[in-house]
């Protein structure tokens, strides 16, 4: 997927708006599959609440990623946990 990012606010928001494809590091040609699912977006907002740091996500998704989506996003939240939270 290829993405630019729509909106950045440093240390807050940061949303990204899916704009093609990749395949081995190139951008493919526009086509109907494609077609269905640009300009979704991706947003991720950090609050606090009672000093804890909560990373809010939403992600616009067609119906026939929804599975595929809902097995890998744990995961990957999962990392960005424990790189937060990893002292640099």
């Amino acid at each position: 997927m290829n993405s630019s990012i729509d909106r950045k606010i440093d240390n807050e928001y940061i949303a990204f708006k899916h704009v093609g494809e990749l395949k081995n590091f190139e951008e493919m040609p526009f086509d109907a599959t494609t077609q269905e699912w640009t300009g979704a977006m991706d947003t991720y907002r950090l609050t606090q609440k009672n000093g804890i740091t909560v990373l809010d996500v939403t992600k616009d998704c067609i119906e026939k990623y929804a599975n595929y989506l809902k097995k890998i996003f744990p995961d990957a939240m999962e990392l960005i946990k424990e790189l937060s939270e990893n002292e640099v």
